[in-house]
């Protein structure tokens, strides 16, 4: 799975890369980078919405952890924070985001834990890795969803993930898929509502790198440049 991400690109910066011509006032509140993203947090993220004029293309903030628009409460999006690429097509909580509700999330990279033998410690430890592409930019594959509440609508999102390369396999067996940047525009378009179709698009992250990081990472709200830097 993907519990937690970094996000460190300026909006401005997302505009250029994903030719973005609509801002929502709100990602004011995302802004800044962020070096610990944990679920329930918003996130930035790149839908192509289809308005009276056409499709227009806009950055937004998602909460982290779907909400399928048939869900009595917002309670379980917490839980729905990854879709896993062989049943998002088909199941009842994705079915309908994965044929028309399609975004990309971007991102620095990832962490993932596994249990290790740490020297002076009696219990294994999580010990985190920070997962990167050497470009810098990782595009996540998600899904955004829209729920109706009594205080108004939540717009929530996804990740899709897939099972893990062998070169990552060994730090856990499931990483999130990317898309392609020949593939944006078919991923995002609205109107492309083959399910099956769009997530043959996708693929699983090449030319990983890794590297142990600090664990002030794993407690939730902790931030900074200094979570990704390598420690032996």
């Amino acid at each position: 799975m993907c519990g937690r991400y970094a996000a460190t690109a300026h909006p401005s910066e997302l505009v250029e890369e994903f030719e973005i011509s609509f801002i929502d006032e709100e990602m004011a509140e995302v802004a800044t980078p962020r070096f610990n993203i944990a679920p329930t947090d918003v996130v930035p993220a790149v839908v192509d919405r289809a308005e009276d004029d056409g499709v227009t293309r806009k950055l937004v903030p998602l909460k982290w952890g779907l909400v399928p628009s048939w869900s009595k409460s917002p309670d379980g999006g917490a839980r729905l924070i990854n879709a896993r690429v062989e049943t998002v097509a088909e199941k009842p909580s994705f079915r309908k985001a994965a044929a028309a509700r399609r975004c990309l999330l971007p991102a620095l990279g990832y962490y993932e834990w596994r249990s290790e033998d740490v020297a002076g410690e009696k219990k294994p430890v999580k010990q985190p890795y920070f997962l990167s592409p050497p470009s810098g930019l990782m595009v996540m594959a998600g899904l955004y969803e829209f729920w109706k509440g009594p205080d108004g609508w939540l717009s929530t999102t996804t990740i899709i993930t897939t099972e893990a390369t062998d070169e990552l396999g060994w730090v856990h067996d499931r990483m999130p898929m990317v898309v392609p940047r020949d593939s944006w525009d078919d991923w995002l378009d609205p109107g492309f509502t083959d399910a099956q179709a769009a997530v043959a698009m996708l693929t699983a992250p090449l030319d990983m790198g890794h590297r142990k990081v600090s664990r002030a990472v794993n407690k939730v709200g902790t931030e900074g440049p200094e979570l990704i830097e390598p420690v032996s």
